[in-house]
């Protein structure tokens, strides 16, 4: 039977991939026992596999499972290797090779050890070959394991084990002599680093390595054009996309954030429109109109915060899922928020027990003056080391471990990367992890207080509405911690 391109179904922007790597897996005996399919977020990677392994399943009847190496975490391990476990990444593939093609297999998806999965895995191999119709056609079986980035951090022996897994499963069914017909078996690794993190060119057997790339300006369009809303005028649709992505793909190339921003503002642009505001062909009105939406969009990009249809100058209510940020980071952002608009002489007062009492005349005086005060000057820059003071002092009563100062500042450093705090000092940023105060925590007091790169500075550029709003998912009273904004 001749394939034609119109009786594919070829992914929009992978044409090329997919059929490179079809012709590479679409025999029975693909051309490598391992291949690395590597390529930045948002450039189609998974959906890539799906669509190439889907074909693959329904034109040459390939056998294929998907293994999350996020699954394989453990977090009581027995090695000295954090991370991945390489017990529960075992017993995921015989899971996912036993629930797809077994499912009423005897063979039990717990192992003890390398030897025990091999056995096991190739007892699968052989039950799904028995069931199979045609034993002259050698039977081919590929593991998919998304997400491999995760190996880097695991047992060093796991991910040559996996690279080799073909070899080995091919070296124990030859001294079994009890396959009925020829079984092979390749391994895939989708990841986001290069091959070069992984290893130096120290494996047995070297992968084949398929770089993707960032999606260019006209797969963009393709994508977005196929994704038109149905009742939409295609010239006005393709106009709208031709702006959209002037403005947004010179920061953004991430293919799933602009398919959300064109679906987020392509109301903005079809509305004046609808409501007679300007002519359908009147490009540059439409453009002016649906400016200040797109540019909202694009500073807000990658957090998919809620917008208000109603007006465009009210004040966006805040989505409690919309940061989605982990319980102590959110603790660490109300933390920086406090440390940012109380002065530094209020920590005691709110943070400490038992403080000195205050007269009431002289608690309204101070109010009335601070909240005069502070409504002017705005966010104030702050030291890491009164930021990591404030967190812990938030979480004294805790019954949940508080995490390490390293996970801490990496969380820091996270919340400058998306725009939440700011460092107030160039350096912060161009000088990587140390220079969220790792130098500062590691030699105490000793560092001095004015050195950026020992103890930075930052400041918290949240709202007072957003930062209540990430107050109350966690059940604390912020206002009660703040000199000014009371009565709010």
């Amino acid at each position: 039977m001749v394939l034609t391109m119109e009786s594919r179904n070829l992914l929009t922007g992978r044409e090329k991939e997919q059929l490179y790597l079809e012709s590479l897996l679409k025999s029975n005996l693909p051309m490598a026992s391992c291949f690395v399919i590597n390529g930045p977020s948002g450039c189609g990677k998974s959906r890539l596999i799906s669509s190439t392994f889907g074909e693959l399943e329904r034109l040459y009847n390939q056998r294929w499972a998907l293994i999350n190496c996020v699954e394989g975490y453990s977090s009581v391990s027995q090695s000295v290797f954090s991370g991945v476990s390489p017990k529960l990444m075992f017993e995921l593939v015989l899971q996912s090779v036993k629930l797809r093609y077994a499912p009423c297999s005897s063979v039990t998806c717990r192992c003890d050890g390398t030897p025990r999965f091999i056995e096991q895995l190739c007892d699968l191999l052989i039950e799904i070959s028995d069931k199979s119709g045609d034993r002259d056609v050698p039977l081919s079986m590929i593991l998919v394991f998304d997400q491999a980035d995760k190996l880097r951090d695991a047992d060093p022996l796991l991910l040559p084990l996996l690279v080799r897994l073909g070899s080995l499963v091919e070296d124990e069914l030859c001294r079994s002599q009890s396959a009925p017909r020829i079984i092979s078996l390749a391994t895939v690794l989708v990841t986001r680093s290069p091959w070069e993190k992984f290893s130096s060119q120290t494996f047995h057997l070297e992968p084949m390595v398929i770089p993707i790339t960032s999606y260019t300006r006209d797969q963009i369009t393709c994508i977005l054009m196929s994704l038109a809303p149905s009742n939409s005028d295609p010239k006005c649709f393709a106009r709208f996309v031709d702006l959209l992505l002037t403005v947004c793909f010179p920061v953004c190339r991430n293919a799933g954030e602009l398919i959300y921003l064109m679906q987020s503002n392509w109301s903005a642009f079809e509305e004046p429109v609808n409501k007679g505001l300007v002519a359908a062909d009147d490009e540059w009105a439409q453009w002016k109109l649906a400016q200040p939406t797109l540019k909202r969009s694009l500073a807000n990009l990658y957090l998919r915060t809620q917008k208000n249809r109603d007006t465009k100058n009210a004040v966006t209510p805040y989505n409690s899922s919309a940061l989605e940020l982990p319980y102590f980071t959110r603790y660490l952002l109300i933390a920086a928020f406090m440390a940012s608009y109380n002065p530094r002489t209020a920590d005691k007062k709110f943070l400490v027990k038992n403080s000195e009492k205050q007269s009431l005349r002289k608690k309204k005086q101070e109010k009335m003056s601070e909240k005069t005060k502070g409504l002017l000057r705005g966010p104030q820059v702050f030291p890491l080391d009164r930021l990591l003071a404030i967190f812990h002092a938030l979480l004294r009563d805790e019954s949940t471990p508080v995490p390490t100062s390293s996970l801490l500042l990496s969380q820091v450093a996270c919340l400058t990367a998306l725009g939440l705090l700011s460092a107030t000092n160039p350096a912060n940023v161009v000088s990587g992890f140390l220079s969220t105060g790792l130098g500062a925590v590691a030699s105490g007091h000793h560092q001095s207080e004015m050195d950026p790169l020992a103890n930075p500075r930052y400041r918290c550029l949240l709202s007072f509405e957003t930062a209540r709003a990430v107050a109350q998912s966690l059940d604390f009273d912020l206002p009660a911690y703040l000199t000014d904004f009371y009565g709010v």
